[in-house]
């Protein structure tokens, strides 16, 4: 599952340097291995998660990460150039995922790649785009 999630990282990073984007906005980034590989590869990366210990330690590798819940993120409308969201829908029943969907959509540019990976990994992942 690590080389599957490797490789999708890998293929949003090409995706985002393809069009020019130079941040992402990681949900539910836990301890921020994925923001880690986004700045490495010349990305800005902030990240949110609900676990204040999975904050603290992101924060002590170098990243701007903060607490919050995937269905109610502090930002201001289309605050960001591009969205993953590799682990946001895991743990959530099916009826909220389109209310988590909804808030990537509202804090992400007009046209802004949202990359959502499914719960099932024999589903990988989709990459959405913000309403223009």
């Amino acid at each position: 599952m690590a080389a599957l999630r490797q490789e999708l990282l890998s293929e949003f990073v090409a995706l985002l340097k393809a069009e020019g984007r130079r941040g992402v906005l990681g949900l539910n980034c836990a301890l921020g291995s994925d923001g880690l590989l986004f700045v490495q590869s010349g990305i800005h990366f902030t990240g949110v998660d609900p676990s204040e210990e999975n904050v603290h330690s992101a924060r002590a590798r170098g990243l701007d990460v903060a607490v919050a819940g995937p269905e109610s993120l502090p930002f201001a409308d289309a605050a960001f150039a591009s969205a993953w969201a590799a682990d946001a829908l895991a743990g959530l029943p099916p009826e909220q995922w389109d209310g988590v969907v909804r808030e990537l959509e509202r804090v992400t540019a007009p046209g802004a790649p949202i990359a959502v990976v499914l719960p099932d990994p024999d589903q990988g992942f989709t990459i959405l785009r913000s309403p223009a």
